[in-house]
């Protein structure tokens, strides 16, 4: 189940044609509350492609309602044409959730120096949205592969809390990292972004490229406040689980050209 493991999540992957035709490419996590609490960490890239820059201005407001995710195309090293089209695709999926795109995370791996086809990736979230349930975690974790042989999940489960993740590499050391955790722990932005910077960071360092996002989003839907300790010793077995999984899945020399 991976991100739809823990309580209030609902997930999808759908092939748009964004890349290679006949394949998943398209991603949608939706965290349903009650809280919306997120935190992440990004890639150190002096240039930082546009949909990093505009999910590092949804973060630093602590809340996340969703995080769209996409293969066949980084967006990267498309200047301000290309951050228009990541604010355009925020916008469409906040339309179809009915609500803001300001908690709208973006995250994109594939060829750099190219624009998205932005019609195919919009239908292709409406598509997701639509399709959105708790069976949907595989397709996701499947959709996000650029080079990745296998799709990359887990989840633990202890104490009553359960901390879920996907990720695509192929490589952590080469810096081109997506991963999306999800936890149904009542935790507060600090706790979120406090986990995230000491446990993913170690897990999946170095973080160089231009669109690489670690995001952990927090539901709450299990009341009460958490056994923080609880919640971190999960956290870290599902990032070291995911991490081992990238580092098995090497990839090729040329993909390391190509490919953010």
């Amino acid at each position: 189940m991976s991100v739809t493991a823990p309580q209030g999540f609902r997930a999808a992957g759908i092939a748009a044609g964004v890349g290679s035709q006949g394949r998943r490419d398209v991603a949608l996590v939706v965290n349903d509350g009650p809280s919306r609490a997120a935190g992440a960490i990004f890639g150190a890239h002096p240039d930082p492609a546009p949909p990093s820059l505009w999910s590092r201005q949804v973060v630093s407001g602590g809340r996340v309602r969703a995080v769209v995710l996409n293969a066949g195309c980084a967006n990267a090293g498309t200047g301000p044409l290309g951050f228009q089209d990541a604010h355009a695709q925020a916008e469409h999926a906040a339309d179809l959730l009915a609500d803001s795109a300001a908690e709208i995370v973006l995250c994109a791996a594939g060829p750099i120096g190219t624009r998205p086809p932005l019609d195919a990736l919009k239908e292709g979230i409406t598509r997701a949205v639509a399709e959105a349930d708790r069976g949907g975690a595989l397709p996701a974790a499947d959709a996000i592969r650029t080079n990745d042989t296998v799709a990359k999940i887990a989840f633990r489960r202890g104490g009553g809390i359960t901390v879920g993740g996907m990720a695509k590499g192929p490589d952590a050391s080469l810096g081109s990292v997506l991963c999306v955790l999800t936890t149904d722990a009542d935790l507060d932005r600090e706790q979120c972004q406090g986990m995230v910077e000491e446990i993913a960071v170690k897990a999946f360092s170095p973080l160089t490229g231009t669109n690489d996002t670690v995001l952990l989003m927090a539901s709450g839907a299990v009341p009460g406040p958490p056994e923080e300790e609880t919640v971190r010793g999960l956290l870290e077995q599902v990032c070291t689980e995911l991490a081992a999984q990238i580092e098995a899945d090497p990839p090729t020399t040329e993909d390391r050209k190509v490919s953010a």
